[in-house]
This record gives C-alpha cells, structure tokens and sequence, in this order.
C-alpha cells in the first residue's frame, strides 16, 4: 500500500454472498431485549408528559446501535408510530445541528440556511399532534443545559411519543431524565458460542468440524467476555481459517490476550487482530473508508467506483470487470463484519469503534493527524470549515470531498490538486470552474445537484475520467457535445435531470460503459441529438437503465440490432418511457406495437417498467423473460390485454396504474403466482368489478400487500378477496363509490395495516374488525361519515377499533 493518509479533517476519532454478519449477531442473545424495548415503547403511559426519553446504556460494542435498529425496523413500532427518525449524534451535541438533522430525517429535505428559529417551526408543523419515535444514537452529551435546550424543541408530539437513545453513559441517561435506563448485558456462554459458531462454521455446520477447532474456538469465545462486536469480528476472521496452527496462532495472540486482560475493555485489539489478516487488497479499501465522517452512510456503488479511481481495484484477467471485482470486495469486507447496513437499510455504516480501528490505523502507520498536512491524500471538507487555505498546503492530494463548494476554488496550473484523482464538489454548487480542465488524473468527477445549464467545455478534457455523476442537475439542458473524447468514462449517472433534452452524438463510441442511468432520445434524427443506435455498440451496461422519449423515434421499423437491448445480459432493470401527446394516441397504435417489438431484452432482466406505451396488446417477448421479479405498467391507456404473466414463475411485484381500457380476460384471470406479494392496481376500472369474479384472486394467496386507488365505480369489494389471506396491508384509496366492507374480512388475520382514503360514501366498518387481532395501524382521512363514527370512545364503531395501538383517523369536516 502507498504512503498515504485516510481523514476527515475535523474528526479526531467506516461475495456473491452479501448477507451481513451483523443481521445474524443482532438476533442472538437479544430476542428478550428486543420484545421489552418494544414492550417500552408501545406503552403510552408516562410520568413524562407526551414525550417521553429510554434508553440503552452499556459499553462499546455489545450491540446497542444494533438493538435500537431492531426496535426501529420491527413492524409492530412501524405501525404504531406515525413518524419515525433516527439520528446519529456521537460527539456532536449542539442543539442547532441536531435540530436540523431531526428535520431532515423527519421531512426527507435537506435545510439550508434556516435559523434555529425557523427549523423549529418547520419541526412543530411536521411532529405537532404526531405520536413519534426519535432515536437518538451514540450520545455522550452530560450537559444538562444542552439537553435541556434540545429538548424544548421535542416537546410536540401526541401522547405516547418516544425519544429512544443509546449511550455509553450513565450520566447521559440521568442527564435525559432517565432514571432507569436499560442495561445491555453481555452475551451469556451459550449464546457467545451460538454466534461465534454461526459466524466461524456456518449455519449447521458446527457438529461436523474438526473438534480440535471447537475446543480452540470456545476458548476464544473466553476471551471476548460476552461482547457481541468482539466476538463477531474474531468468528468472521475464523471462517477464513481451516489449519489447527492457524487457530492456535490467533489464539496465543497478543491481541486477542490484551483484550482479555485490559481493565477498560478496549474491543479495539480484537478489531486490529481481524485488520492485520485482511488481505492486503482489502486493508487499502477499508483504510480509505475512515475519510468520512463518523456515522457517515455509505453507497455500495460510489464507493467501488472510488476505490476504482484511487486504483484499489486490479483485474487478474482480460474477462474481469472492475465493477464486479469491486462488488466481491465490498462483500468481503461486509462479511468479515466490517460495515453493516444502516438502520433505514438504504446504505452501510461503520459501527463508531470500526471507524476509530481505521482511523487510528491511519494515524499511527502514516502520520499523526490534528490539521490538515502535507502527508494527507483524501480529504472530505465539511461545510463547516472555511479555512480553505489551508488545503494548498497539501501535497499529492488524491481524494477532495466538499460537502458544500467553497466559490474561490480554482485549479490553478502547478497547484497540489492537480494530482486529484477523486473529486466531489458538493450540493448546490452554481459553477464548474474552467481550471478543472487541469486535474488531467481525475477518474470520479460528481457535480450532482448544480445549478447550471451548461458544463464547461473543458470537461471533456478529462480523457482519464471514468465516473461522472450529474445526478438531480435539474436545470442541466445538455450535456458536453464532444462526449466521446472521454474515452475511458464507464460510468454516467443523469437521473433527475429533468430538463436534458437529448443525448450527445458519439455516446455509442465509449465502449468501457458499465452504467448508463439514462438515455434522452433527441426529437429527430436530423437534430444534434444521438438516436438509440448509440445504445448499440454498449452491451457492457449493467444496473438500471431508464430510456426516456421513445414517442420521438420516428423510424420503429427499425432493427432489433440497431438498440441491441437483447444483447445486454447485465441489465437488472429496464425503463421504456414514452412521452404522452394527444396527437400520438390517435396515430400510434401499431407504431408503438411494431417498435416494442425491437425492444426485447436479454432473458436476465428482473424489472421492467413501460410508461405511456399507447399500443393494444403488449409483446409476446414479456412472458419468456422468465427472470423477472417486478412489472410496472403506468398509463398505457388502450392496452387490452396483458400476456400469460403465469408464465412468470419469479414474479413478486405487479403494478398496473391508468390502464383503462385493460380487459379482464388480460393473462391475470386463472394464472398461479406463487411468489407474488405485492400488487398495485389504480385507475384500472375494468379489472377489479363488484359482481363476478374478475380476477381469479385464488391465485395470489402469497399476496401481502394490495394497493387498490381511484377505482371510481367500486361498491364493493370482490368476494374472491377474502381467499387471499395471508394479505398484511390493504389500501384503498379514491374509491368514491364503495359503501361498505363485507363482513368477511374478518378472515384477514394476518393484516397488520389497513388505510382507508378518500372513500366519502364508506359509512361504517363491519362487525369483524374486532377479530383482526394482528392489526396494528388503521388511518382514516377524506371519509367524513366513516370518520365520524369512528370518534374516539364517542363513535358508533369505536368499538371495533379501540384494540388497534396505532389510529390515524382524519376529523369529520377536517
């Protein structure tokens, strides 16, 4: 590994198989702490008044980060809370900061450049009256003051609301007016060895492995003292171990000893033990990790093509994909308990003593870090800090990652950027400086969320570029003409660019894509925008790809090999879009048919997504792309019928939205489904009927979840339903015509949520609602009558529904 250094410049303190580790230690020995967590939380009485504060102490590594994320994610706390928000605080414990990370997790928008003042009326708009969950993870905070101060601006929610937090300190929990906080115990014997074994032998495999390495291995097991984190990452280094003198060696270890005999319990050398047998390909990867922030969330794919362009990534053969290799190691190191998936499940994280093992590795092996310095190569730049002078100190920096783009930056010629080989420029930028033309090494390039029209022309200068990200440039209208000079650009991500009109010409000439996010077909041939003949030569794609204005293509009776969509086997998921115009629905029947014809995928595609496709029957290729686990179909008004999708044996996921003219007799009726779970049916009037049974709903008895929406003339629902009963979620929205829910209903025993919107003539609820033991959210809005008799302890039905935790009933005249 190069002499190099890993930091965030503030922080002083990150397989084909890619089932975490983590999920399975979770579990284990914490079954009983998870359900009296819950216990906790869904009890609505408090000395507290509406708001009220748990939480979870005990020390580094025994799993409080985990169990909270267990009690976040479990349905019964989904379904009881209104609104859910999880927050990392670690030593930051200034109330403006975390007001302001409350409000985004709790309105899914960045804020910027809001008073205190200000956040807290958006926060009280968004809480007030809400029964809420706010977790608040890795506190350490024993200022009364400051706790006091935050909590002035939590106090808004409906009675039964939580504040749940996890702390290494007791004083932290006294401070947040806990007086009985939750101690998380260590793992008995039985389950420490339960985990280890899991982890060291595999699920089941434990009884036929040498018994000389179960004797050594409960002996390690000894040595962890219970601790979850400890014993995790010394089980995932074991797996990888099969000679005696191998464990023995790890046994006898220094490492392993001194954690054993250390009075504070630093799980930091059984964490360095797993590092020092990382290969070495592995150790660079996880190093470069330790740039970002504490509880920083990681995206699977922007990391890999980082690693790409800092070189980490090396093919053994011409047949290798840099991505895939990339892939196997994320995978690897996830497996060996090095990152985890974080608690919305939308990325991974370190774990907060894995990011200080990586970034004392980087400390102590290369340089001591408190400022930036010269030794320092990859740099992420907080907001926060405006001493950008600073940087030009820096020699031979690789990795620049603003988190908001200082205006005076330029890259001067001779500057120490122009090594750069990783560069983020922030959110919001509203200018690409010409000079970048100069960083003639960058390979990763993002820009998304600027405000520009236009690039700079010089961008295309950078020939060693391989990773352009213009995600949610929504003003961007091209993109550089002269794309085809990066010749070694394999990944571009454009999605959220609403306003990009075409594509550049020469696109089809780099042969090195891997991911294309998007492809804008140009309105004709004869405009300087490239046509889907560029997609030809590019059958390296991979991921997801979204083909945008397909009305524009003019010439359908073009050839199959012409987009080539058949030859792309690594495609998961593909987006046909056509673009809706009034005159193209009367005029292109037959040219929609003949030109989804040429669209055929590869036999490997698991999603498909068609959008205003304006053909009567669908093609014939859909059922022989046997493959797929999720169709889409959104208003393709005059499609009739639907191919055999019983012919689909992996089908989980089936939406139909605006299908109007869709015919009952469509390839749904009598077909067997036996993964289906999801189904979303909207604005199609002739497919689900009152009289009849339309739809053989006999054949989706996997069924969980069922969306029906704007079915105007539905009564009731359909008898055929009731078969359908291991269904968890129902809604029903915009069905302005149904009068009431059959009474058999009460065979859903298994429902734990059920919505009800928008339904004006709905005036009671049956008599079998009590029976619906498993449910746990009921939400009621834009249905007067039916809200009224459901009034709290006063209405007609009240009854029927004073069992269920979690009601969201919408005023009468609201």
């Amino acid at each position: 590994m190069k002499r190099e250094i890993v930091t965030d410049v503030r922080d002083k303190r990150i397989s084909g198989r890619e089932t975490s580790s983590v999920l399975i230690s979770d579990m284990i020995g914490r079954e009983k702490d998870k359900e009296k967590m819950i216990q906790s939380l869904l009890n609505p009485t408090s000395s507290q008044g509406n708001v009220s504060v748990n939480a979870i102490v005990g020390i580094g590594g025994l799993g409080k980060t985990a169990l909270a994320q267990l009690v976040y994610n479990d349905e019964k706390v989904k379904n009881y809370f209104e609104k859910k928000i999880w927050v990392c605080v670690s030593d930051e414990f200034e109330v403006k900061l975390l007001v302001k990370k409350i409000l985004e997790c709790a309105t899914e928008e960045e804020v910027r450049n809001l008073e205190l003042e200000q956040m807290h009326k958006k926060l009280k708009r968004n809480l007030e009256g809400k029964r809420y969950l706010l977790v608040l993870d890795d506190v350490w905070n024993e200022d009364q003051k400051k706790w006091d101060d935050l909590k002035a601006y939590l106090l808004v929610g409906a009675r039964g609301s939580k504040i749940l937090v996890t702390t290494r300190s007791t004083i932290a929990a006294l401070v947040m007016g806990v007086d009985s906080p939750y101690v998380l115990q260590r793992l008995a014997e039985n389950e420490a060895w339960d985990l280890f074994e899991k982890l060291a032998f595999g699920e089941g495999h434990g009884a036929v492995m040498n018994p000389n390495l179960i004797k050594i291995g409960k002996e390690m097991v000894e040595k962890c003292k219970g601790v979850p984190l400890a014993i995790r990452s010394l089980g995932s280094l074991m797996r990888l171990k099969t000679k005696e003198s191998e464990w023995s060696s790890i046994l006898k270890s220094d490492l392993l000893k001194s954690f054993q005999t250390s009075e504070n319990e630093n799980v930091l050398s059984v964490l360095k033990l797993s590092y020092y047998h990382l290969p070495t390909y592995l150790k660079q990867c996880f190093t470069y990790c330790a740039m970002f922030p504490k509880d920083y969330k990681f995206d699977k794919k922007t990391l890999i093509h980082l690693w790409i362009a800092q070189g980490y990534i090396v093919c053994s053969s011409k047949d290798d994909d840099l991505e895939d290799i990339g892939d196997q190691y994320f995978n690897e190191l996830l497996c060996r308990s090095f990152s985890h998936q974080s608690e919305s499940m939308d990325g991974y994280k370190m774990h907060d003593l894995i990011h200080d093992l990586a970034q004392s590795i980087a400390k102590d092996r290369y340089f001591a870090v408190e400022n930036v310095c010269e030794g320092i190569h990859h740099v992420y730049w907080p907001s926060s800090l405006n001493e950008i002078e600073m940087l030009v100190k820096v020699k031979g920096m690789k990795t620049l990652f603003f988190k908001s783009f200082p205006e005076s930056v330029t890259f001067k010629r001779g500057s120490n950027f122009q090594r750069l080989r990783a560069l983020h420029l922030g959110w919001n930028i509203k200018r690409v400086p010409n000079s970048i033309a100069r960083l003639k090494y960058l390979r990763y390039l993002d820009i998304s969320r600027c405000k520009m029209e236009t690039l700079p022309k010089s961008i295309n200068n950078l020939q060693n570029l391989q990773t352009l990200i213009l995600s949610y440039c929504r003003r961007l209208r091209e993109l550089p003409r002269d794309i085809e000079k990066l010749i070694s650009l394999r990944c571009l991500m454009i999605n959220g660019c609403e306003s990009l009109r075409c594509m550049p010409i020469g696109l089809g000439k780099l042969t090195c894509f891997r991911q294309l996010s998007d492809f804008v077909v140009a309105w004709d041939e004869g405009s300087k925008g490239a046509m889907l003949n560029e997609l030809n030569s590019l059958n390296q794609l991979k991921g997801r790809i979204v083909l945008h204005d397909l009305i524009n293509v003019e010439n359908v009776e073009i050839e199959s090999n012409q987009v080539n969509l058949r030859e792309k086997k690594h495609l998961q998921c593909l987006v046909l879009r056509w673009s809706y115009s009034f005159l193209y629905e009367e005029t292109g029947v037959e040219k929609n048919e003949l030109f989804l014809e040429k669209l055929e995928p590869h036999p490997n595609l698991q999603s498909l997504v068609v959008e205003s496709f304006m053909g009567v029957r669908f093609s014939s290729w859909l059922s022989s792309i046997t493959n797929l686990v999720e169709i889409k179909l959104f208003h393709c008004k005059k499609l009739k019928q639907l191919p055999p999708l019983h012919q689909l044996p992996s089908l989980k996921t089936l939406c139909l939205e605006e299908l109007v003219s869709l015919e009952y007799r469509s390839g749904v009726e009598l077909a067997q489904f036996p993964c289906l779970s999801k189904m979303q049916i909207r604005g199609c009037r002739k497919l689900i009927v009152d009289d009849g049974e339309v739809i053989e709903w006999g054949s989706f008895r996997s069924l969980q979840s069922l969306s029906i929406r704007f079915l105007s003339e539905l009564k009731s629902l359909p008898k055929g339903l009731q078969f359908v009963t291991n269904l968890q979620e129902l809604i029903i929205y915009g069905c302005y015509s149904l009068m009431a829910l059959p009474d058999w209903i009460s065979k859903f025993t298994s429902l734990q949520r059920l919505e009800i919107s928008y339904c004006p003539n709905l005036r009671s609820l049956p008599e079998g609602m009590h029976l619906l033991t498993s449910l746990q959210k009921l939400k009621i809005e834009g249905s007067g009558k039916l809200s009224a008799r459901c009034t709290k302890e006063k209405g007609v039905d009240w009854p029927k529904i004073a069992h269920i935790p979690n009601l969201e009933i919408e005023p009468p005249g609201f």
